[in-house]
């Protein structure tokens, strides 16, 4: 092989840097097969990646490797095998020198639960001190009082949970933090019930602290920690031990059952009086209705509006408002409770655009006294995979809140849920979809748990999942008004027509009752700038107007 092989030459006058270093051992190591001879072709320019670095000369060949290939992203042992020209079992003898780049903080050992394959990248302050031509500096976080060290503890949560450091890297990343903050108030107390706790033991209490200081827990399921661990054996065996009551953060008073979950619901935890009132009681953590009551609607806000529907439609509306007044809902609540069913209620409003199913929901909270805890669904989706399945269980958190802490429950409003209740995809791979679908998966469950009212409203059907129809208990469909219905809603939102007018309008132009309150709206507006009263013909304007397609309006006689 030594014979063979013709080494790139090198010029050992020029004036090196880091990045003219790297790039004078790439053009040696290059198709060598790993050449005993590179050591001493490229002497030069290793020796001074090393002295600069404080490696080994292995250590600087693999280094300059991985820094020519990091803007591919994700670096494997295939890469570096590569790049060496040898196969990627004779490139594994080098796990030692990318496991010493990792602990020096050059590399950054990316991670996946469902993969035992190793792939790094390149840290940003190898990046930065490779164009500086500088020894690398990890920039020191400076940790001043409780909320700086829990956000610090976030930020390695977050790396474990998108599989950017392993578990070994977090265990060793969360000791750190509290061995050299020790002296902390809350660190003290836990000091004082840590001894009976394992490594696992200790990493799923502070992931659950996490999860309740920062991402607004109040409870910590089974399944919100099964991303900590890599081996799905000490997952199972923690989650054994939590349900049969003899993990020792149950003995030791960090965990306990919670007092709270639908009965239902296995395997649901939270952290004790004695952690969230001493040890963590400068975060101030108690959540107050006031708090979780920002995106809240006060029923005594809501405008009266007389609402048109056909008898179908008509009936289901009285019978569910009928329902919903807090007497009536009590006792029936009580009675499901008694016989053992679930004693949440999810509806389900469907129907065409301006059909009045959002106004319907309103004033129905207003008819019960119930206020409307309304969900944005727009800001529900993070563009961040694993914050959007997070914004939804802060929201039901957050409801769950509500509910224990109203005399009367709120309604929980999905408008306009289409995105949120469509059919679950299949075969997936891309991370987005997997988050689609792991997003539905948690409204479902928590559908089923609920201990309340959640109305969605969705103007498509035809392409919800069958799982959140058979969770639906009351399902609406809203028509467009009929002739004497749209005859009806003319008359009440424009003032002074009579019913032959109304009558015509009703007849030609087939419009929803959202559609004819907007025509309203304009007139209204015309009214104010003009100084005059609408004539028939501007409001046959307006209809006109309100079509982007033509075609839609109803031809009279044939």
């Amino acid at each position: 092989m030594d014979n063979d092989w013709t080494p790139a030459e090198i010029d050992n006058t020029e004036e090196l840097t880091l990045l003219s270093a790297v790039c004078q051992v790439i053009d040696v190591v290059n198709d060598s097969e790993y050449n005993p001879r590179i050591f001493e072709v490229a002497a030069r320019p290793i020796a001074y990646i090393a002295n600069k670095l404080s490696l080994t000369e292995t250590e600087a060949v693999i280094y300059a490797i991985v820094m020519d290939i990091y803007y591919d992203g994700s670096i494997s042992i295939s890469d570096i095998a590569r790049c060496l020209g040898i196969k990627p079992i004779k490139a594994m003898k080098f796990n030692k020198q990318l496991d010493a780049l990792c602990k020096r903080k050059f590399l950054i050992r990316n991670t996946d639960s469902d993969s035992h394959d190793k792939t790094y990248r390149v840290s940003t302050e190898a990046v930065t001190s490779l164009q500086e031509d500088t020894e690398m500096v990890i920039k020191e976080v400076v940790i001043n009082n409780i909320d700086d060290w829990f956000s610090q503890l976030d930020n390695i949560v977050v790396s474990r949970c998108q599989g950017r450091i392993d578990y070994n890297t977090l265990c060793q990343r969360i000791g750190d933090l509290v061995e050299k903050h020790k002296d902390m108030p809350f660190l003290k107390l836990f000091k004082t019930k840590e001894e009976s706790l394992s490594t696992e033991d200790k990493m799923l209490f502070w992931w659950g602290c996490n999860m309740v200081v920062s991402d607004s827990f109040e409870t910590i399921e089974a399944c919100n920690f099964k991303k900590l661990y890599e081996n799905m054996a000490i997952y199972r065996q923690q989650r054994k031990s939590l349900s049969a009551g003899t993990n020792n953060l149950l003995r030791s008073g960090l965990f306990r059952v919670a007092q709270n979950s639908d009965n239902r619901i296995r395997d649901c935890y939270e952290l004790t009086p004695w952690v969230m009132e001493k040890m963590l009681a400068e975060l101030e953590l108690g959540v107050t209705t006031t708090a979780v009551a920002k995106d809240l609607m006060s029923h005594d806000n809501i405008v009266a509006k007389q609402m048109y529907y056909n008898p179908r439609e008509q009936q289901a509306i009285e019978r569910l408002t009928n329902l919903l007044q807090p007497a009536r809902f009590a006792e029936v609540r009580a009675d499901l409770v008694k016989k053992g069913f679930r004693s949440g209620f999810a509806c389900i409003f469907h129907g065409a655009p301006g059909t009045g199913k959002t106004e319907t929901v309103l004033q129905i909270a207003r008819a019960t006294g119930r206020d409307i805890m309304q969900v944005n669904i727009s800001e529900i989706k993070s563009m961040w995979v694993g914050e959007s399945e997070k914004n939804i269980k802060q929201i039901f958190s957050r409801y769950r809140k509500l509910v224990e802490e109203s005399e009367v429950a709120p309604i929980l409003l999905f408008n306009e849920a289409d995105a949120l209740i469509g059919k679950r995809l299949e075969n997936v791979t891309r991370s987005v979809d997997k988050m689609e679908n792991s997003m539905q998966n948690i409204i479902l469950e928590e559908i089923e748990r609920l201990d309340g009212i959640l109305i969605a409203t969705t103007n498509l059907t035809c392409n919800m999942d069958k799982a959140f129809e058979r969770r639906f208990l009351y399902k609406v469909e809203f028509e467009r008004p009929t002739m004497e219905a749209k005859c009806a809603i003319w008359k009440s939102m424009i003032e002074g027509l009579n019913d032959d007018d109304a009558k015509a309008l009703a007849t030609k132009y087939n419009f929803s009752g959202g559609q004819i309150e907007n025509i309203a709206r304009k007139s209204v507006v015309d009214r104010i700038l003009t100084g005059e009263e609408l004539s028939l013909e501007a409001l046959y304007g307006h209809c006109d107007a309100e079509f982007l397609d033509r075609k839609t309006t109803t031809k009279i006689g044939y």
